[in-house]
């Protein structure tokens, strides 16, 4: 243990895996955790298990992150469609079997499919269960889901069989 200015013990040891804590890893100030809390107090919370409750399960995490602020996104079917074509994409060549690298700008599937916005960004998490799929996708989000600028937002999840994996995304559009 090393000190801090304020006299206050820090610990960057590993924590047991039985206090259900273990990759956070960093306790400050007493016990109080820092950052991330949120997140796996949500995957504790997250526990299902077909393809439709993950969705379910994705698209109100999405919302609840993104807050009221800026007022709700609207699920649109382009959207959603370019979500599962780029998820797809992220699948096929895990299993080695696409033909290319997977789309990594979700703009072009979305004009394609005739959508009128002009800014899109995609987000994608990977996990052993839903829970940690969706909360890798949320911190990779930390800056795009509260952008007031996306009105509307498209979710996949799927199950990699030969990885067994989960695999979730969301397009945001505006």
């Amino acid at each position: 243990m090393t000190r801090v200015p304020m006299g206050e013990e820090v610990s960057t040891a590993p924590r047991r895996a039985s206090d259900g804590h273990r990759a956070l890893g960093h306790r400050v100030r007493g016990g109080t955790w820092v950052a991330a809390l949120a997140f796996t107090a949500v995957g504790f919370a997250m526990a299902p298990t077909a393809a439709a409750d993950t969705t379910d399960t994705l698209r109100s995490a999405v919302t609840a992150v993104r807050g009221t602020a800026c007022g709700p996104m609207r699920e649109d079917s382009a959207v959603t469609e370019t979500a599962k074509q780029v998820n797809e994409g992220i699948d096929k060549y895990t299993n080695h079997d696409a033909r290319f690298v997977p789309e990594t700008d979700p703009m072009p599937l979305l004009k394609d499919l005739g959508y009128g916005g002009s800014k899109a960004t995609m987000l994608f998490g990977a996990g052993k269960t839903d829970a940690l799929a969706i909360k890798g996708l949320l911190v990779q989000g930390y800056r795009a889901l509260p952008d007031c600028s996306y009105t509307d937002f498209g979710v996949n999840a799927l199950y990699n069989e030969s990885k067994g994996m989960v695999f979730v995304s969301v397009v945001l559009a505006g």
